[in-house]
C-alpha cells in the first residue's frame, strides 16, 4: 500500500515536470509573439558594428522591421540574401545579439543598418528564437514572427496592416 502511494506521488511530480519544461519550451518559443503585439518600442541602442561606437537606431516613424539575429547563428545567415531583398522595398533594421564577429557580418552584407544590442534588450522582448523579426508602426509592435522568412511573407504581412 505504501509503494502504492510513493508510486502515485513519484507520478504526480514527473507529470507536474514535464508539464513546467513543456510550458517553458512552448513560451521560449511564443513568448515574444504573445507578449510583445502593442508594446512601444522606439530606439534600440547599441555599438554600431561597423565602427564599433556607441549608436541608436529611430525606429518610432513609419513602418519598420526590424530583425534580430547573430553573426553565430547558421538560419540568420541563410535569412540575410531575402533580408537584403526585403530591405531594398522596405524600411529595415537589425538589431545583433552579441556576440558578435565583425569578419562574418563583413561576409554576409547586410544591407540595412544594425546595432549590437545589450543582453537585456534581448531579455527584455522575450527574444529566444533567431532569427525573430518584429513589424512595427509608429514605434508600436505589431507583429512578431520566430523563424526565417522572405519578401512575399512580408509583402503579406505588411499589407495586413492596412
Amino acid at each position: 500500500m505504501e509503494e502504492k502511494k510513493s508510486n502515485k506521488v513519484l507520478h504526480i511530480i514527473i507529470l507536474a515536470l514535464v508539464a513546467v519544461v513543456l510550458f517553458f519550451n512552448i513560451f521560449s518559443y511564443f513568448g515574444a509573439s504573445i507578449m510583445l503585439p502593442g508594446r512601444e518600442l522606439r530606439e534600440i541602442s547599441g555599438i554600431d558594428p561597423q565602427t564599433n561606437l556607441g549608436t541608436s537606431l529611430d525606429i518610432s516613424q513609419g513602418t519598420v522591421i526590424l530583425n534580430i539575429w547573430a553573426t553565430w547563428c547558421g538560419a540568420c545567415l541563410s535569412e540575410m540574401p531575402e533580408l537584403n531583398k526585403i530591405a531594398a522595398r522596405h524600411k529595415v533594421y537589425g538589431a545583433i545579439k552579441p556576440a558578435f564577429t565583425y569578419e562574418i557580418y563583413r561576409d554576409v552584407k547586410p544591407g540595412f543598418k544594425s546595432v549590437i544590442a545589450n543582453e537585456e534588450f534581448f531579455e527584455d522582448l522575450y527574444i529566444s528564437v533567431l532569427p525573430t523579426t518584429l513589424l512595427i508602426q509608429d514605434g508600436v509592435i505589431k507583429k512578431v514572427h520566430a523563424g526565417t522568412m522572405d519578401l512575399a511573407f512580408v509583402e503579406e504581412w505588411i499589407g495586413s496592416l492596412k
